[in-house]
């Protein structure tokens, strides 16, 4: 790889001794060729040369007339800090070398006798100036990878196995409103909360143990103003240079608009860590005769070995030299003994027994002695370790950035100064139809990408000029491709600096986000639905992550619980404390722990479970695991039924007075029950029941609650026109008075009373109830309050329809004595000669044959069955003998059984209970069951059915026409040949005894229905 530096090295050397400096030069230049020393006697005469020259490294001497070397040092780092200056004098002090180190001097060397002292030098020469040229390499290389990496629009991070962030770009830093010198440094925790940090330390952990990349779909950062995003993160295995630590590079994507807006890619960076470190050296000379070596420096230092351990060449192979490096050593060296070369360079490894490996470089060359037999090899050995390492990290760092520059799915390109286009990868060529040599050149805003639309080429040269006037420009903009396809990027123009800050290039990053904007409108009306949705359910909802932390709670948990703090501050708050600190709320706070912790366990869905509180409120409660996007997590429903509950055992108590009230056989006792209902099961506790009296043609008062006689006195008993009682009476519409002083029908002007409820009870007369506080009935209040009214109506109606039963059977029982006496005589005088018929019919069949025999028996029959009509008729006739409760489904079904049904089928759809005689309603049930039967045929289908205060029998038969719907009920009236007429007449008899109302229409399936109302049900 090149480096951009020639092999020369040219050197300045500043000594008032012209003789010595002379000497210097030849020396230095014999040693190693690639020197090429000028020779300067004043510092004056340096200072020019300097000028007008270009130099890789200063060697003066200290004491010169006119300026000492420190002078000259100084002089020359006031323009030049870096450049390598070498202080070589004869004065040697402590206090000299302190002065030139203060100074800024590269090296220090003492004058000394002999030779050596200038491939010393010769070597402290070519260190200072391999270290200074391969420090502004690495500047170089790091200053363009720095630009690259803080142009791209992902965040980039290096973080240890330790979790301690190495190199973040400014992207990354931004995300926490850092610089990137305060983020590098600190600690995953430092910046991310608890899960995230966890989360990414896993990940972390899981990369450096297998040794893969991995990555993490979904972690949750805020950023510095609390807002919250999501990141994709692809990690990778990352070496770190100078350390046995294990790292991870990590590059993450935006998601949150994938989540809430899909996939906004991430700007991302890498810094590179480059380290120099200078290095010692060896000096050594090796007999080729005897292949012995004579060294000067830190041999123990670089080897862990004393000189003398290894006294040749070929010893030192064997305990140092690495042994894949070995066969190249020896042919290295014996060429050089043997003569075959003079000169050379090796680079070679230390064996791994002697501990880490480092690589070490040989730089020799022969010296001729008079006598062949005399050749030396000289050498310097230097530690390259870092340099080696260093180059490896170049290389490294130049292919990611041939990476990031070529990824696939960013389109980058880099841009001059003057707006023209220096390089562009080919993701972004895919989307013109021009070579890659023809955009090379063009001005940016002139080429193919932006050429349908003159106003976005000025938009692009105004960002251009921006971003090259220093400004980080982020753009988004509509394309279209060749084939007319509209597409959408976003992306940023990063200006590229110079140590002086000066713009040098652009470069210009983008991804296509044409699917990511349209998704994110979707999934934008999406979350402000869902977010809209979680905040304003009635019930309270909280959502933990597998460690049990809050992921999201509402404001109406936080409510039912009286967490302290909003939603947003306990988001993150440990569930497991948050159970105990509420579990003292419920009446058994361990059994409350305990079932939690055991469904988190095992993960079973549960709904609407109930938990009880100690201060009486009542909460339902669901829990369903769910699927978080990284782990498991759970979701809990809790919502207040205190009232529900409340509600559900008012109706239990409504339901069990419903019974008391249909038992009942007054209608004193009937309100009696309904005030003690309203009074313990309303909590209505003044409260009274006025009857209508039709002899007053009042409102009477028949039972009144303790409470409100004390709190009204006697009631008062309501007439016509002048009161609210009788206006809600005669509308039949209850009614709730927060203020009754504000109603202008008040009947007492100077009632305590401030708010009333008047519940009509039908035609039958009104419920009260009153309270001196005002607006003290609430709405559940008045819907059980109407249906506690609609039973009290129900009862009197019994009572009013018993009474009427009564006095019905006893003008009945008057009847059935004249028609018992009819029926005695029917049964004697017709029954008796038809049996005599019978009987003489049986003989004569046995006696012969006639086809007259037949007619004369199905006569007979008809016969035997109009007599058994006639005396159902007349025993029965309207007589009602006790009244039972009866389940109609039940009675049906019995009575199915009693009638020849052949393949007719019934079908019970009735949940009816009914008062009435049994035996008489099971006569109707099989009079209708037969007649369907007969008249609808074998296979007809009967269904009896429920009506609002009645039941229907219903077949498919073909009915019964309109005109002749009255006829059937007239005895004797029958449209088959084998009926009697008796049937329906009886069934009309049964429902006039009960005092119901029957009628005829057409079933659904367009067969009779005969429906029967008006009944105690």
């Amino acid at each position: 790889m090149s480096t951009g530096f020639s092999d020369t090295i040219r050197v300045l050397h500043i000594d008032d001794e012209p003789d010595f400096a002379e000497l210097t030069s030849e020396f230095l230049e014999r040693t190693d060729d690639r020197l090429i020393v000028e020779s300067a006697a004043t510092v004056r005469d340096g200072l020019e040369r300097l000028a007008h020259g270009s130099f890789d490294c200063l060697v003066s001497d200290y004491d010169m007339p006119g300026q000492t070397g420190i002078e000259f040092l100084e002089t020359v780092r006031e323009d030049d800090p870096d450049l390598p200056f070498i202080l070589f004098t004869g004065k040697g002090s402590e206090e000299v070398a302190s002065e030139a180190i203060s100074a800024g001097v590269t090296d220090y060397l003492q004058k000394e006798g002999g030779t050596d002292q200038y491939a010393v030098l010769a070597n402290r020469i070519t260190n200072a100036v391999g270290h200074y040229r391969s420090r502004q390499l690495v500047e170089r290389s790091e200053t363009r990878l720095r630009e690259i990496v803080d142009s791209l629009p992902h965040p980039l991070y290096v973080v240890d196995e330790e979790g301690q962030l190495l190199l973040a770009n400014e992207t990354q830093a931004a995300i926490h409103d850092l610089s990137v010198d305060e983020l590098e440094g600190t600690h995953v925790t430092d910046v991310l909360d608890g899960p995230a940090a966890k989360q990414l330390r896993d990940a972390i952990a899981d990369v450096v143990e297998t040794g893969t990349a991995t990555r993490i779909a979904a972690l949750d950062v805020p950023d510095a103003d609390g807002e919250r995003h999501v990141y994709e993160s692809r990690l990778l295995p990352y070496d770190i240079v100078d350390t046995d630590k294990q790292a991870v590079l990590g590059i993450a994507t935006d998601i949150t608009d994938r989540r809430q807006r899909e996939c906004e890619l991430e700007q991302t960076r890498e810094r590179m860590q480059l380290a120099l470190a200078e290095t010692d050296s060896i000096i050594f000379e090796i007999d080729c005769a005897t292949d012995e070596v004579v060294r000067h420096g830190a041999y123990s230092d670089f080897f862990d070995l004393e000189s003398g351990d290894a006294p040749t060449w070929t010893e030192h192979l064997t305990q140092v030299v690495h042994p894949d490096d070995r066969d190249e050593f020896i042919r290295f060296y014996r060429q050089l003994t043997a003569g075959d070369r003079d000169r050379g360079e090796l680079e070679y490894r230390t064996d791994p027994e002697l501990g880490s490996v480092n690589w070490i470089r040989d730089t020799v060359f022969i010296e001729e002695g008079d006598d062949r037999d005399a050749r030396q090899v000289l050498g310097i050995a230097r530690d390259v370790t870092d340099h080696k390492e260093r180059e490896l990290e170049l290389q490294r760092a130049e292919r990611q950035y041939q990476a990031i520059f070529h990824d696939p799915n960013i389109l980058v390109g880099l841009i001059d100064t003057d707006g023209t286009v220096l390089d562009i990868n080919e993701t972004a060529m895919d989307y013109v139809e021009m070579l890659h040599e023809d955009v090379i050149g063009m001005p940016f805003w002139e080429t193919a990408w932006f050429d349908h639309s003159a106003s976005l080429q000025e938009e692009v040269k105004t960002w251009v000029d921006r971003a090259m006037d220093g400004e980080y420009v982020e753009f988004e903009t509509d394309l279209v491709r060749p084939t007319g396809e509209p597409y959408t990027v976003e992306g940023v123009f990063r200006p590229v600096t110079n140590d002086d800050g000066e713009v040098v290039s652009l470069i210009i990053s983008d991804r296509e986000v044409t699917e990511q904007k349209e998704y994110e409108r979707v999934l934008e009306r999406t979350n402000a639905l869902l977010s809209t949705l979680f905040e304003t359910l009635p019930i309270g909802v909280i959502a933990e992550d597998e460690e049990r932390n809050v992921v999201a709670i509402n404001e109406q948990l936080v409510d039912l619980f009286d967490f302290p703090g909003t939603p947003d501050e306990l988001r993150g708050a440990d569930c497991t404390r948050l159970v105990e600190e509420v579990s003292d709320m419920v009446v058994d706070p361990d059994g409350f722990v305990e079932q939690i912790d055991h469904l988190v366990a095992e993960c079973g869905p549960v709904r609407n479970d109930e938990v009880a509180l100690q201060d009486g409120r009542t909460f339902s409660w669901s829990y369903h695991p769910i699927e978080l996007p990284e782990e498991a997590g759970h979701l809990w429903v809790y919502r207040d039924i205190t009232a529900q509950k409340t509600r559900e055992d008012r109706l239990a108590a409504l339901n069990e007075t419903t019974r008391e009230l249909m038992a009942a056989d007054t209608r004193e006792a009937v309100a009696e029950i309904g005030v003690q209902a309203a009074r313990n099961i309303l909590g209505m506790d003044a409260n009274a029941i006025h009857l209508y009296d039709d002899e007053r043609a009042a409102l009477v008062p028949v039972a009144a609650s303790a409470a409100g006689q004390e709190l009204v006195g006697d009631p008062p008993t309501f007439t016509g026109g002048d009161s609210i009682a009788w206006r809600v009476y005669e509308s039949g519409e209850a009614l709730a008075l927060d203020d009754v002083h504000e109603d202008p029908d008040i009947y007492n002007l100077d009632s305590p009373v401030q708010s009333e409820y008047h519940l009509p009870l039908g035609e039958r007369g009104i419920l009260i109830a009153c309270s001196d506080e005002s607006e003290a009935f609430a709405q559940h209040d008045i819907v059980l309050g109407e249906i506690l009214a609609s039973n009290v109506a129900t009862a009197l109606g019994q009572v009013e329809q018993t009474e009427q039963l009564r006095e019905r059977e006893q003008e009945l029982t008057r009847q059935n004595d004249r028609l018992e006496e009819f029926a005695s005589v029917v049964s004697h005088d017709l029954q008796n000669p038809l049996q005599v018929a019978e009987g003489r019919l049986k003989l004569v069949q046995e006696e012969c044959e006639s086809e007259h025999l037949d007619a004369i028996e199905r006569a007979l029959s008809r016969m035997d069955a109009l007599i058994e009509n006639l005396l159902t008729l007349a025993r029965e006739g309207n007589r009602v003998q006790e009244l039972a409760v009866l389940e109609l489904s039940t009675l049906a079904t019995n009575c199915w059984q009693n009638v020849d049904t052949a393949d007719a089928t019934l079908q019970p759809n009735t949940e009816q209970i009914i008062r009435a005689d049994e035996g008489q309603l099971k006569q109707l049930l099989e009079n209708l069951i037969r007649n369907a039967v007969e008249h609808g045929g074998d296979d007809v289908t009967v269904t009896i059915g429920d009506l609002r205060d009645g039941f229907y029998v219903a077949d498919d038969g073909p009915g019964i026409p309109p005109a002749e719907r009255d006829a059937v009920f007239e005895a004797g009236y029958s449209t088959s040949d084998t009926g009697t007429g008796f049937g329906l007449r009886i069934v009309k008899q049964v429902v006039e005894a009960h005092g119901w109302e029957m009628t005829i229409t057409e079933s659904d399936a367009g067969g009779a229905q005969v429906e029967l109302t008006s009944l105690s049900v």
